[in-house]
């Protein structure tokens, strides 16, 4: 019996692991040391901005998750005085792979409830726990529903929404 509990407990390690992304887990660090991970933000210095603006990095979720499934999202960085300070994932494509976000998040972070994956569902959740801020929101617009997991603190996390946040041109 201990056998198969064994087996079973690495079946579901491996299982969460491989669809995990590590590059979700660098809000907080500095940005020399997400440079290795997020070639969008190489170029990043802070003299290049007002000290107040958090700059925000866009890319193709794929790119730096690549065994999640992400095919249809982007991924926004965002930094604030050499930090980054939050993560989103975002759909890219309406009507493509619609749940996408939504599997990831049920996998990687647990059951966000069934009538979440609802057609008619729309708002946001908060999936996260202690001082880590992760929602997960679902809004609608004329192309079609569009799905967000921002990734945070409750610290850094309202660096990364309002007028002060810049997009790069990419």
């Amino acid at each position: 019996m201990n056998k198969n509990f064994l087996i079973i407990f690495v079946f579901i390690l491996f299982t969460n692991n491989s669809l995990a992304c590590d590059a979700l887990r660098l809000t907080g660090a500095k940005v020399s040391t997400a440079q290795k991970t997020f070639f969008i933000i190489d170029g990043y210095s802070e003299e290049d901005f007002d000290e107040w603006n958090t700059v925000q990095y866009m890319g193709y979720a794929a790119d730096y998750c690549p065994k999640s499934n992400l095919e249809n999202s982007y991924i926004h960085v965002f930094v604030y005085q050499s930090k980054i300070v939050g993560i989103r994932l975002e759909t890219m494509d309406v009507g493509v792979n619609e749940n996408e976000i939504y599997e990831f998040a049920k996998v990687t972070y647990g059951n966000l409830g069934p009538e979440i994956k609802d057609k008619n569902w729309f708002g946001y959740k908060n999936i996260g726990a202690g001082s880590d801020k992760i929602l997960y929101a679902k809004t609608k617009d004329f192309n079609g529903t569009i799905e967000t997991l921002d990734i945070s603190t409750e610290e850094l996390i309202d660096f990364t929404v309002g007028e002060q946040v810049i997009l790069t041109a990419q």
